[in-house]
């Protein structure tokens, strides 16, 4: 035994903020957000921090604590039963196995985001961009008109995980609410968090539970009925599922397991563009140098003409811009894994049960990896400033081996749509926006309507 291991010290108890009895930091994180009161004892406690959600919570904020949580010990951090409440919504889904049955259903759905497979779901991103855009000029003429960014983009962002996941002649069958898809996700985010009562009492969020199961459980279930009547259209993701065995059985997707795959790409599967769009009109305001930049490029690299999948890594500022965007207000903000045993995260204890969060929401904002943190500048993943980054500091599809599946399909639609609407329209934000707070539902959405102002471009 080494002289070093006799003398190293143990771990330390992650230090927090004192709480109250019983509902410990509860009051506080509501009142402030999640994302604020977490950022703020970030601030005050260091990398590693404890808190009381509920249930003991230890947060972890920095690139290496992340790594060992995802990566370097990923086996030792579950998705135990903080996501039991969530599985009652998405069922046992990518999202949610573990273990070799996640191992098996992984490789059963990744084709449909291979690299070569993106090609063909560009098309059908491209499409819709087409059709939705060109819907607003022949609509509005040359007369500037405003709208609610983040309820046209889910409009628009819905009909492309449709069409490019499921097959445009589905379209029809996979009609539901802006309305519903918003409660959707608040209920995913209120069943992972707190006490949930049963499902059959009457309290208004289990009434509201119901509503909304059956308008969005009925758009799942008439797309798979509608798949496997009319054939779903060769190369997405849905003609995949039907024609897939269970590799543990041998025997094809149920129902269920279908309903599974499906409801948590039809949900959460277009939240991401939406809200990177979104929050993108919000970064902007005062930054035309920014606007300009992108207008020339999208000039210079696409003409007169809607982009393709070749055009997607032509397209170096959109996606610098959109980059950074995913940086300062990423989608997801933290997930949750349980300890499964005691570990030891930068010189802090983790026992066995504990839930450990790694905060990406920190990361992208420690000062350590990033100079002027808070400051909206998309130059810092130029090629030339993003030379010797570490990898961890920049996670806005988690990372590891459970890294988010469609994270590329999600860059590729976000720049093909943000290409669309730029070489269409000239956008105007503000004021105001830059004032519109983060929100942690399941993904980080904005606290009230992100108003833009659209106007046809001038023939150029």
């Amino acid at each position: 035994m080494s002289t070093t291991a006799l003398t190293s010290s143990p771990p330390a108890q992650p230090p927090g903020p004192p709480g109250w009895p019983f509902v410990g930091h509860l009051p506080q994180a509501g009142k402030e957000g999640i994302l604020q009161f977490l950022e703020r004892t970030w601030h005050q406690y260091g990398d590693v921090f404890s808190v009381n959600l509920g249930f003991p919570v230890v947060v972890v904020a920095h690139p290496d604590g992340i790594k060992r949580i995802l990566a370097g010990n990923a086996k030792n951090y579950v998705k135990g039963k903080t996501y039991d409440g969530v599985r009652k919504i998405i069922g046992n889904g990518l999202l949610a196995l573990e273990g070799d049955a996640w191992k098996a259903r992984r490789q059963l759905v990744q084709p449909a985001f291979h690299r070569s497979a993106l090609g063909k779901l560009t098309e059908a991103m491209v499409e819709s961009g087409r059709n939705h855009f060109d819907a607003l000029l022949s609509r509005h003429g040359s007369e500037k008109f405003s709208l609610d960014a983040h309820r046209d983009m889910v409009e628009l962002t819905l009909d492309v995980v449709v069409a490019a996941l499921f097959g445009r002649e589905l379209t029809g069958a996979a009609q539901v609410s802006y309305e519903a898809l918003g409660a959707a996700l608040e209920l995913v985010s209120h069943r992972s968090n707190g006490i949930v009562f049963p499902r059959w009492v009457p309290t208004p969020h289990n009434l509201k539970f119901h509503r909304t199961m059956e308008e969005v459980e009925g758009a799942v279930y008439r797309v798979i009925e509608a798949g496997r009547k009319s054939g779903a259209a060769e190369g997405t993701l849905l003609a995949m599922l039907l024609g897939s065995k269970d590799a543990s059985t041998g025997e094809f997707l149920t129902d269920t397991d279908l309903r599974d795959e499906i409801f948590t790409m039809f949900v959460a599967g277009h939240e991401t563009t939406a809200l990177t769009m979104t929050w993108l009109f919000t970064l902007l305001e005062g930054r035309d140098d920014v606007m300009q930049r992108m207008h020339a490029e999208v000039d210079t690299v696409l003409g007169d003409r809607d982009p393709t999948f070749e055009d997607f890594p032509k397209l170096t500022y959109l996606r610098q811009v959109i980059d950074e965007t995913l940086r300062l207000r990423g989608p997801v903000a933290m997930n949750a894994r349980t300890a499964v045993v005691d570990d030891e995260v930068l010189g802090m204890k983790v026992r066995a049960g504990d839930v450990v969060m790694p905060f990406f929401y920190a990361v992208h904002r420690h000062p350590e990896f990033w100079v002027e943190p808070n400051t909206f500048d998309p130059d810092r993943f130029s090629a030339e400033n993003s030379q010797g980054r570490e990898s961890w500091s920049y996670v806005p599809f988690a990372a590891g081996q459970r890294q988010c599946i469609g994270n590329m399909f999600s860059l590729v639609e976000t720049v093909v749509l943000l290409a669309q609407l730029l070489r269409r329209f000239d956008v105007e934000v503000g004021p105001g926006l830059d004032q519109v707070e983060p929100v942690a539902v399941v993904t980080v959405r904005p606290d009230r309507p992100v108003m833009i102002s659209l106007r046809a471009r001038a023939p150029r």
